[in-house]
């Protein structure tokens, strides 16, 4: 009889404990609805550094292996599947890993010539872009869009999206250094601005839809100058959880404020999303910009270059180096 399986995986033992490489990870048989994948990259993401702080996350199951998508082999078959949802790396071991068991509802299969680091990045951000314009936003061919962060793993993913269903586009970045990469992805024009003098950079562009990761100030400030019924999207709220928005400009401009939660969305949901952006990745319409591709015995150098706000796009892991 053989033994179990072991692989190589990043394994958070403790809350307040930093995780480590374990290169004798052994994995469970699995079971009833659940599949093997033989994973070969996975991306990093700001919630895998709250979940390695013990911040979020089931603390009765550790140790636990870290990350929350990823994209490898579906073990017997030679299907390029992406993985991400049903608790991944969060309740149940992720994808900071050379192989993981995950529930078959985790799995969506795509095309096998998607490029192998773009389909890491897939599962998180990229989705959390198509369903905030697409699902939430239902964006049309005559809106405009702002996207606030539009150097990060949602915004250089929201900016071609949005450019791709027919829209006009303004990016937000806090670094100049981002400006020219986010005009390159098809932004029509690129604002470096943070919270006091956004408004007086958007000028006279009054968008109809706003894709916002930043939350704090730059979602009031947003109210002030949207167009009149026009909708806001919240993503994530990196600029500060406390957001006080002006009650009298919001209902007489008849603004829509809506919270895109991708803890809550349905398998079905972002497998759909999952294959729409596979596709469009493979037809050469979108890009997700990756900045750096790291070992995974590296995995702490992709947690500073997160810390550091100085990627653009995403930092994916290769799982099998």
């Amino acid at each position: 009889m053989s033994g179990p399986t072991v692989t190589r995986a990043v394994r958070l033992a403790a809350a307040g404990e930093p995780p480590r490489l374990d290169e004798q990870a052994e994995l469970p048989v699995p079971g009833d609805d659940e599949v093997l994948v033989e994973l070969d990259h996975a991306g990093v993401n700001p919630i895998d550094g709250y979940a390695a702080a013990g911040q979020i996350g089931d603390l009765s199951h550790l140790p636990r292996t870290l990350g929350v998508e990823g994209t490898g082999i579906l073990a017997g078959t030679g299907t390029r599947v992406v993985l991400a949802g049903s608790g991944l790396g969060l309740t149940r071991d992720g994808t900071w890993a050379g192989a993981v068991v995950v529930p078959r509802d985790a799995v969506v299969e795509v095309p096998g010539e998607l490029d192998p680091a773009q389909a890491g990045a897939i599962g998180t951000a990229a989705v959390t872009a198509y369903n905030a314009l697409h699902v939430l936003g239902r964006i049309e061919p005559d809106d405009r869009v702002l996207v606030l962060g539009a150097g990060g793993g949602v915004g250089v993913v929201a900016v071609q999206l949005a450019k791709l269903a027919g829209a006009s586009v303004v990016g937000q970045v806090g670094s100049p250094a981002k400006r020219a990469a986010v005009a390159g992805l098809g932004a029509d024009r690129v604002v470096v601005a943070g919270v006091g003098n956004l408004a007086a950079e958007v000028g006279d562009f009054r968008p109809t839809l706003v894709v916002d990761p930043l939350g704090g100030g730059f979602t009031p400030s947003a109210v002030e100058f949207a167009a009149v019924g026009g909708r806001i999207v919240i993503v994530g709220v990196s600029a500060g959880q406390d957001i006080s928005l002006p009650g009298r400009t919001f209902y007489r401009k008849g603004l829509s404020l809506l919270g895109y939660a991708g803890l809550v969305v349905t398998p079905e949901g972002r497998a759909t999303a999952t294959r729409a952006l596979a596709a469009d990745v493979v037809a050469g319409r979108l890009r997700i910009p990756v900045d750096e591709v790291v070992p995974l015995d590296r995995f702490d150098e992709a947690f500073a270059r997160l810390r550091d706000r100085s990627v653009l796009g995403k930092v994916v892991l290769a799982t099998q180096r």
